[in-house]
């Protein structure tokens, strides 16, 4: 589960070739990220720049994802996917930059995200991450709960669980935990997709310490009817961040990879590497091993779990 931001899946133009948006993101989601970036090098069309950015988003290599994207948006600076592809690239260089730094990448982050939702009004994920950056950013960044309060009333025309998801995180900022909860609660009452926002609310009582309530909401996503099988993946994952039933992080990481259903936030490399790291917190280092071996072999690049493999060989 990426904690900033949230998935897409676009149209995108493969050489001479349109793909759907499904086929596109299933192409990230298999893990075969070598192969992608082999296919596309030296393609100078948007769509292709825009696939690269992302195959370098997926595996943390945010300059590389940066180039690309701005090259995208400079091809075609009216595709709001682009602009929203790169204020995510943008975002995540923030998280790790040094504050001088940080400061400026946090105002290009804003920019893409704004004018993501002025090319789409109706683009959630877009939205969804402006009324965060406004949330979570100070007011010289050109931050502001106000701004953030502005974006859930809007997103509430387009869809009432996201506003609602934005009004939790206000009140979250604000320690306004009660009220946080309740806004999940209520996120959770008017999702077409529940399951997902039964998981949010698992990660909320992970970071207040309530472990219990955590497992009864991941139980609760997991018996979700129709739910995508990345609920698998992102309950693996809070497990393993509360250091709680391994076993059962375990079982739901297998899940997922079995399911053959993967999205592009959750690649197949990237939960093989989730799936390492779940053994060698059961002990297994032979078996975790072979997991971040699986995952280099899908994306050399990943840096994490080639550092992961050097840890336990």
């Amino acid at each position: 589960m990426r904690p900033q931001w949230r998935r897409i899946l676009i149209q995108a133009l493969w050489g001479c070739i349109v793909i759907g948006s499904a086929v596109a993101g299933q192409t990230i989601a298999s893990g075969n990220i070598d192969e992608l970036i082999r296919s596309l090098s030296g393609k100078t069309d948007a769509a292709s720049l825009n696939m690269l950015s992302r195959a370098h988003y997926a595996m943390e290599q945010w300059d590389n994802a940066i180039k690309n994207g701005e090259k995208a948006v400079d091809l075609s600076a009216s595709n709001a996917e682009y602009h929203w592809w790169l204020g995510r690239a943008y975002g995540e260089k923030a998280a790790s930059a040094n504050p001088l730094s940080a400061a400026s990448l946090a105002g290009k982050t804003r920019n893409q995200f704004e004018q993501a939702v002025k090319l789409d009004p109706s683009n959630v994920q877009a939205r969804s991450d402006l009324a965060e950056y406004y949330t979570e950013a100070p007011s010289i960044m050109g931050g502001g709960l106000d701004k953030a309060r502005e974006q859930a009333s809007l997103m509430a025309k387009y869809d009432m669980a996201a506003s609602h998801w934005i009004a939790f995180k206000i009140a979250e900022k604000q320690k306004q935990y009660d009220a946080a909860e309740q806004e999940l609660q209520s996120a959770i009452q008017l999702a077409k997709d529940p399951a997902q926002y039964w998981m949010n609310l698992a990660s909320f009582y992970r970071k207040r310490s309530r472990l219990e309530d955590m497992q009864k909401a991941i139980a609760q996503a997991i018996a979700q009817p129709g739910k995508s099988a990345e609920v698998y993946y992102n309950a693996a994952s809070v497990l393993l961040q509360a250091g709680r039933d391994f076993p059962s992080a375990l079982q739901y990481s297998k899940k997922y990879l079995d399911s053959g259903a993967m999205v592009e936030d959750a690649p197949a490399f990237r939960a093989h590497y989730l799936q390492g790291q779940i053994y060698e917190k059961l002990g297994d280092k032979s078996a975790a091993a072979s997991e971040y071996k699986a995952s280099i072999a899908l994306a050399s690049g990943f840096a994490p779990a080639s550092k992961a493999l050097g840890r336990v060989q």
